[in-house]
C-alpha cells in the first residue's frame, strides 16, 4: 500500500528567509510597484468625481500593504548581524522603512478618501491630475533606481554601472521637485477658492494634496540611501 505524501504550504517567513536581503528589499519593492500602479488608476478615476469602487480599490491597497508588512518583518528578523554588505544595517533598514512609508501613506489615504468622498472643485481638477500623475513618476523612477541594485551587486558597483544608477537617482529628484511645485499650485488654488468652500472640504483638499506629495518624498529619501551607497 502506498503512502500518500503529505503536502503542505512553506511558511511566507521561511521562504523570503532563505532569499539575501537585497533580493527581500526587491521584493518588497515589488508590492510598492503594485500598490502604486491600483492607486495612481484609482486617484485619477476619484479626482473626475468617480467613486464607484473606490471601496475595493481601498480593500486592494490595503491587503497589498499588509502582505509587504509580511516581507518587511522578515528582513527584519533575519537580518544578520555580520552580514557583509555593501552598506550599514541601520542605513539598510531605514530604506526598508521608507520604501514602507510609501505603503503607508497610500493606505491612510485611501482611507481616508473611502470614508469621505471629497468633491474636487472642477478648477483644480486638472492640478490634482497632474500632481498625482508626476508622484506615480517619481515612484517609477524610484523603483528604477533600486531595481539596479541587483546589476551593481554583480558587477561590483563598476564605474558604467554606477553613472547609470546616478542618472536614476537624479531622475526622482527631478520628479519629487516637479512634484511639489505642482502641489504648490494646488495649495494656491485652494486658498482662492477658501470662501466659497465650506472649511471641512478645504481641511480634506489640503489633507489630500499633503498625503500624496509624501510619496513622492518618500520615494526621494530612498533614492538619496541608493546615492549615499553607491557614494562608497
Amino acid at each position: 500500500m502506498v503512502k500518500e505524501k503529505n503536502h503542505f504550504r512553506t511558511p511566507i517567513s521561511y521562504t523570503y528567509r532563505r532569499k539575501s536581503p537585497f533580493d527581500q528589499l526587491l521584493d518588497h519593492m515589488g508590492k510598492v510597484r503594485e500598490c502604486i500602479n491600483i492607486l495612481g488608476d484609482g486617484l485619477i478615476r476619484y479626482y473626475q468625481g468617480d467613486y464607484k469602487n473606490f471601496s475595493e480599490i481601498a480593500k486592494k491597497v490595503s491587503k497589498i500593504e499588509h502582505e509587504a508588512d509580511l516581507i518587511k518583518r522578515s528582513i527584519r528578523n533575519h537580518l544578520p548581524s555580520s552580514l557583509f554588505m555593501p552598506v550599514e544595517k541601520g542605513k539598510f533598514l531605514w530604506a526598508l522603512r521608507e520604501q514602507d512609508a510609501i505603503l503607508d501613506h497610500a493606505e491612510n489615504l485611501v482611507r481616508l478618501l473611502d470614508q469621505r468622498h471629497t468633491k474636487i472643485p472642477k478648477e483644480l481638477q486638472k492640478s490634482f491630475i497632474n500632481h498625482a500623475k508626476v508622484v506615480m513618476k517619481t515612484v517609477k523612477a524610484m523603483e528604477d533606481a533600486v531595481e539596479s541594485i541587483r546589476d551593481l551587486l554583480e558587477t561590483s558597483f563598476v564605474k558604467r554601472e554606477r553613472e547609470q544608477t546616478k542618472k536614476l537617482i537624479h531622475k526622482v529628484h527631478d520628479y519629487e521637485w516637479k512634484a511639489d511645485n505642482e502641489k504648490y499650485k494646488i495649495t494656491e488654488g485652494i486658498y482662492r477658492l477658501e470662501k466659497k468652500l465650506n472649511p471641512m472640504d478645504v481641511y480634506h483638499l489640503l489633507k489630500i494634496a499633503d498625503w500624496v506629495d509624501d510619496i513622492a518624498d518618500h520615494s526621494e529619501n530612498v533614492a538619496d540611501w541608493l546615492r549615499a551607497m553607491i557614494a562608497r
